[in-house]
């Protein structure tokens, strides 16, 4: 069955997390002291020390459990606590804290451009050629839409954009991959995602979808992929339209 709808997992796949970080980081700090005050820089500083100690806020969750998302929430809003605590910044009421750690992925991401180049090219390939692009990750779609907005890509993805939230999920497993293709309204064999991680593939997989490797560090042995591309997206087009 003729591929239609390629999905695209985001961070080490599209999103370069090095270019991110910095930005993310600096944009973190001015958000917060509009609203709370402070300073950049002690945020900045706060959020640094928040990530360096990142295993411990989610040490006890079961992200990939029956009830993943819960725990995803209860981790967004340990950590952002974190940050009041780290800060000496009184916390907002409990119900302003709860929006403002779901918010904040998205707020945030919306004002970076973490594309690596080669992926932006790619995608605007593959949309000028007819298919349907989405995505499918571990990120809430908020700041997937973010990350996209950020990069200049939105107007690239009109299929489906799948993060944990939107289909109640965290785990990209055969169930992730198999909702996804049902929001896109299409058979798993119409549909190809494209990751960096090989577990996650595994799910793509069996939901019944072609699979595509990137190994932006370096080759990848055994994968579970039809196909691997190393350390770059070029090659994804030819590789699409022979299939």
């Amino acid at each position: 069955m003729t591929i239609t709808h390629i999905f695209f997992d985001l961070h080490g796949t599209v999103i370069d997390g090095a270019a991110l970080h910095p930005c993310y980081s600096l944009q973190l700090g001015r958000l917060l002291t509009r609203r709370f005050g402070g300073t950049p820089a002690a945020w900045i500083d706060a959020n640094r020390r928040v990530l360096a100690d990142w295993d411990s806020y989610y040490a006890d969750l079961d992200l990939n459990g029956d009830d993943g998302m819960s725990h995803l929430w209860e981790g967004l809003l340990r950590t952002t606590r974190a940050l009041f605590r780290l800060t000496d910044t009184p916390l907002p009421p409990p119900a302003v804290l709860r929006a403002l750690a779901r918010e904040i992925p998205g707020e945030v991401t919306r004002h970076c451009d973490a594309i690596y180049p080669d992926a932006r090219e790619v995608i605007q390939q593959l949309c000028a050629a007819g298919y349907m692009l989405g995505i499918t990750s571990h990120a809430l779609t908020n700041q997937a839409r973010g990350l996209l907005r950020g990069g200049g890509l939105q107007q690239y993805f009109a299929g489906p954009i799948i993060g944990p939230d939107e289909i109640d999920h965290f785990q990209k497993d055969e169930t992730f991959y198999s909702l996804a293709a049902r929001r896109a309204g299409v058979s798993p064999r119409q549909c190809l995602a494209i990751d960096d991680t090989a577990d996650c593939l595994v799910g793509a997989k069996a939901a019944g979808m072609h699979t595509v490797q990137l190994a932006r560090r370096g080759k990848v042995y055994q994968s579970p992929a039809d196909h691997l591309l190393n350390n770059r997206l070029d090659g994804l087009v030819e590789y699409v339209q022979a299939c």
